[in-house]
C-alpha cells in the first residue's frame, strides 16, 4: 500500500515517542515546531497533518488545516474546552475532512470490568507541568470510561489537585462509585482501572491506530464521541469544583 504524506506540528515529548512509529507508515514531508510559521509550507500533496503541540495551542492551528481541507490528527485533548471541540469536530464536517482525537488506549484491546466501587489509578515519574492533571492523565481514562458514566447523573463530585496529585470521587445514577487516583511523582508506575492492567498489552496500540488510519478503517463517529465526552466530563468536573 502507497504510504501516505504528512506533515508534523509539534517536537515536544510525545512527537518524539510516535515519530518512529509515524515514520513506518507514513511519508513524513516536513516536521516544524509550533513556533515556525506553518502556514508557509506547500500542502498540495499532504493527506494528513499531524498536531503534537501544547494543549491550548490546538484551536487555532487544527483550525488552520481544517479550513484548508486537509485531515487532521491531533493529541489529546482536541481543545480545553468542551464548546470549542464541537465546533472543531463541526468545522471538519462542514469540510468534508477527518478529524481524528489520539486514543490510543482504545487500542490495547482490554475488556473493562465496572463494579459498583471502581478504582482507577495511574502512578508515574514526570515532570512538573503546570498543565492540569485533568488533560494529561485523567483524560485517557474518561474516553475508556464513556460507556459507563452518564453526564446527565454524576453527583457527590469531590476534587482535589496539586502539581503532582489529583483525586477524583464521584457516584452516578446507578450509585456506582468512581474514586480517580493520579500521582506524577511515584517511584511507581501504574495504569489500572480496577483489576485491569492498562500497562500490559500484546500488540502495540500505536501501530494498530496507525495501520487503521492508512487503511481507512478507524471508527471517526465512535472517536468524535470518546472526545466529546471527555471534555464534557472535565467541564462538569471543572464547574462543580470552583
Amino acid at each position: 500500500m502507497k504510504k501516505k504524506n504528512i506533515g508534523i506540528i509539534g517536537c515536544g515529548k510525545w512527537a518524539k515517542i510516535i515519530l518512529p512509529t509515524l515514520s513506518k507508515y507514513f511519508n513524513i514531508n516536513f516536521i516544524i515546531n509550533s513556533k515556525v510559521n506553518y502556514k508557509i509550507f506547500n500542502l498540495n500533496n499532504i493527506d494528513w497533518i499531524f498536531i503534537l503541540t501544547n494543549n491550548t495551542s490546538h484551536l487555532k492551528i487544527v483550525k488552520y488545516f481544517l479550513n484548508k481541507k486537509k485531515n487532521v490528527f491531533c493529541e489529546k485533548p482536541l481543545t480545553t474546552s468542551y464548546k470549542n471541540t464541537l465546533e472543531l469536530f463541526n468545522l471538519a464536517k462542514n469540510k468534508k475532512t477527518k478529524l481524528y482525537v489520539d486514543d490510543v488506549e482504545c487500542f490495547k484491546n482490554k475488556h473493562l470490568k465496572i463494579n459498583k466501587v471502581n478504582i482507577i489509578k495511574r502512578f508515574k515519574k514526570a515532570k512538573k507541568s503546570s498543565e492540569s492533571l485533568l488533560f494529561r492523565l485523567a483524560y485517557h481514562d474518561f474516553y475508556l470510561l464513556k460507556n459507563y458514566i452518564d453526564l446527565k447523573k454524576i453527583n457527590n463530585i469531590k476534587i482535589f489537585e496539586n502539581s503532582y496529585n489529583l483525586k477524583i470521587y464521584f457516584t452516578d445514577y446507578n450509585n456506582k462509585k468512581f474514586n480517580f487516583l493520579y500521582k506524577t511523582n511515584s517511584n511507581l508506575n501504574v495504569h489500572k482501572i480496577n483489576s485491569i492492567n492498562l500497562l500490559e498489552f500484546k500488540k502495540k496500540p500505536l501501530d494498530i491506530m496507525f495501520k487503521k488510519m492508512i487503511k481507512n478503517s478507524l471508527n471517526y463517529k465512535a472517536n468524535q464521541a470518546r472526545s466529546v465526552f471527555s471534555n464534557k466530563l472535565i467541564s462538569i468536573l471543572k464547574k462543580k469544583y470552583k
